[in-house]
């Protein structure tokens, strides 16, 4: 029973990753916004990241796709993580 819920909870657990593959074309860590809306084409959202007092740091662009959610953090002119959920 306890292995039946391991292995529920890492189903559904994020997937975090220095690279996903999109249209067929790879984005990784450290390439820039351009390149990401070149393979993946316009965000479906895009969330703000603040510092504790409000400072714009960075942008999560969100990706809806299959079921699948990709959050793409961009910090800097530069993709800093990228996480897929289902």
């Amino acid at each position: 029973m306890r292995s039946l819920i391991l292995i529920a909870l890492l189903a559904t657990a994020p997937a975090f990753a220095d690279s996903i593959s999109m249209g067929g074309k790879l984005i990784t860590d450290g390439d820039g916004p351009g390149k990401v809306m070149q393979v993946a084409g316009k965000p479906d959202r895009v969330v703000p990241l603040e510092t504790s007092y409000g400072g714009l740091v960075g942008e999560r662009w969100e990706y809806y796709r299959d079921g699948k959610t990709i959050q793409i953090e961009i910090y800097d002119g530069k993709v800093r993580s990228i996480v897929e959920t289902r």
